[in-house]
């Protein structure tokens, strides 16, 4: 790898600063402290600072030179609702909370990028994003409803993620969908309760809820072409309390994914035709409400060629994989690729703990990696 000498002299300042932001997690739009630190770090080389972009992000700005060119780099901050099981020096000392998905080196990494491209010189704008609660909670659409593009435009957009696949490759990239979209919907069936022994005085809502589950696996299996890709995950069933009461509601919870917008908008049609129809079968209501979690992550083509030069430039051209298979998985990245010229990279975790567990660790050789990936991207764009 020829990563930037610079850089890998910083390596051992910044791992202290991410194993201080891994010790002291914050949930997503609670990232004071972290986003308190990164504000400080960008003080401190030099950047203008703008705090409370989407309530806790942060966003430093670089101008130099006279170019209109302008780039953006964006890193997640928000930690995860799960009790940490490591043996780290360096653990979590906050119950339940826990960096398990790298976002403390993602905000790590392009904090040692800034540090580096401070000392540099280019011509045009450098942009860092440092965004709050991407696990689920919209931060990134957040930001962009308080003005970030308007206040702090950028011509690309470059992120990544950390991927622990066991691969002998170090950087993973393609056109195109990158990560799906994800909705989540929360669906009431409501019928009439009674007593168990006489049902036809009720109007069961278990029975039609058992049938819509049933149903609700139809739309991938009978609709969706074999050749895209769709989840339809129902992940709680939650009603009554005694075995000799039907209950007046049941709820179902349910995840769905798709790789592109197309199969994304006839989930959600069959979903509610589905609903609708089973209603009227069995004499019910049924009230659905759905939330976007996430966009697809679709990757621009010209910032997949401008990020893969780059990449093979740092990585060498056999450690990268430029058609990456996507990933069902989801990230709100993919609010800032409907917005603007994007690309998103993996970055290899090497080692064998996916994301979202308790025992997760996070490789710390990648944040010479990842910083030279954000240096190199700003600097040969605003050369």
């Amino acid at each position: 790898m020829n990563l930037i000498p610079e850089i890998l002299d910083l390596q051992g300042e910044f791992e202290k600063i991410r194993h201080q932001i891994h010790e002291n997690p914050e949930l997503g739009f609670d990232e004071l402290c972290t986003a308190k630190l990164v504000a400080q770090k960008l003080k401190e080389f030099g950047y203008e600072v703008y705090e409370e972009i989407g309530k806790t992000g942060v966003v430093g700005v670089l101008k130099k030179g006279n170019s209109d060119k302008k780039i953006g780099l964006r890193a997640d901050m928000d930690a995860l609702p799960l009790q940490e099981c490591t043996n780290l020096p360096y653990k979590s000392k906050k119950e339940n909370v826990m960096h398990a998905c790298g976002h403390d080196g993602h905000t790590t990494s392009l904090l040692l990028a800034a540090k580096y491209l401070a000392s540099q010189n280019f011509n045009g704008t450098l942009n860092l994003y440092f965004q709050p609660a991407e696990e689920g909670l919209g931060g990134a659409k957040a930001m962009i409803e308080d003005g970030l593009f308007e206040k702090f435009d950028s011509d690309y957009v470059f992120g990544w993620h950390n991927m622990p696949f066991g691969s002998d490759k170090k950087f993973y990239l393609k056109k195109g969908a990158m990560m799906a979209s994800s909705d989540s919907y929360s669906i009431e069936v409501i019928g009439r309760g009674g007593h168990g022994s006489a049902p036809e005085k009720a109007k069961d809502p278990i029975y039609a809820a058992s049938l819509l589950v049933v149903a609700l696996q139809s739309i991938v299996s009978r609709n969706v072409d074999p050749q895209n890709s769709a989840v339809v995950s129902i992940g709680a069933f939650n009603t009554g309390h005694a075995f000799n009461i039907i209950p007046d509601i049941a709820t179902i919870k349910m995840s769905v994914r798709a790789l592109d917008n197309e199969t994304r908008k006839l989930t959600e049609e069959k979903i509610y035709k589905i609903c609708k129809g089973l209603a009227q079968a069995n004499d019910i209501e049924i009230k659905i409400n759905k939330n976007v979690v996430a966009p697809v992550t679709m990757n621009n083509d010209e910032a997949v060629d401008f990020a893969s030069e780059v990449a093979k430039e740092l990585f060498g051209e056999k450690n990268c994989e430029f058609n990456h298979r996507p990933l069902m998985a989801s990230e709100d990245f993919g609010f800032f690729c409907e917005m603007k010229k994007c690309a998103y990279a993996f970055l290899e975790n090497e080692n064998d703990i996916y994301l979202h567990n308790s025992s997760y660790v996070f490789n710390d050789k990648l944040l010479a990696r990842a910083a030279s990936y954000y240096a190199k991207l700003a600097l040969k764009y605003l050369k």
